[in-house]
């Protein structure tokens, strides 16, 4: 059972703007089943009230399966919902000011440049999301690719556990592996499955491609 931030491998997300009319509590544990050791609760564009209750569901099924339950963005969601974890954004609050209220629980942030990584890591970040790697949809208003090439040089000189972000699929994960990183963050490739079935296999093919790459 994962328990911080280096044992992650696959890390998935609740399904935000994929939904597509199907039960969200289902796609998450789907996705569980088939590995993923991180759920991140990233609703964007669900109301405050909304995100609370699915939030609670969430936490619920991945403290059933022993899987992190991390919240994207807002440490008061974290703090309701006695998450492992928050993640943080480029523009949300500094580490330094969620650290007194998360104390010894995850805290990632978002970075996209070398400098960023850098910064995280002296405010004290227990692991870092890099990218985008390719170019998403998830995001339209992305920084600038890394690319694969981006991954090889932090892979030289991070200091903390790093999960590559954006555009990932099956069909680039080799280039991943590659670059030397054996954790990712996917959401699309994997939630755009038409069944649970699907959502669960996908998730075990990534999990074993990455677990027998592991660096």
């Amino acid at each position: 059972m994962p328990r911080t931030a280096e044992d992650i491998r696959l890390y998935c997300f609740s399904p935000g703007p994929f939904l597509a009319g199907r039960d969200p509590v289902a796609l998450v544990e789907a996705q569980i089943e088939g590995g993923a050791d991180a759920i991140q609760l990233r609703e964007k564009n669900l109301p405050t009230r909304e995100r609370l209750a699915l939030g609670r569901k969430i936490r619920d099924i991945t403290r059933r399966h022993g899987v992190l339950f991390i919240v994207n963005d807002n440490l008061d969601l974290a703090l309701i919902l006695e998450a492992d974890g928050l993640h943080l954004g480029q523009e949300d609050i500094p580490i330094q000011s969620a650290r007194p209220f998360m104390r010894n629980r995850i805290i990632g942030v978002s970075t996209h440049s070398m400098q960023q990584v850098q910064e995280a890591a002296a405010a004290g970040a227990d692991y870092i999301g890099f990218g985008p790697v390719f170019p998403t949809g998830t995001k339209p208003d992305h920084a600038p690719e890394v690319g694969p090439e981006g991954l090889a040089r932090l892979a030289r000189m991070c200091p903390l556990p790093y999960v590559a972000i954006g555009g990932i699929t099956r069909a680039n994960l080799p280039e991943i592996i590659q670059a030397g990183c054996s954790r990712v963050a996917i959401m699309s490739d994997i939630l755009k499955a038409e069944s649970l079935d699907e959502i669960e296999e996908r998730c075990r093919k990534i999990k074993l491609t990455l677990c027998s790459s592991r660096k």
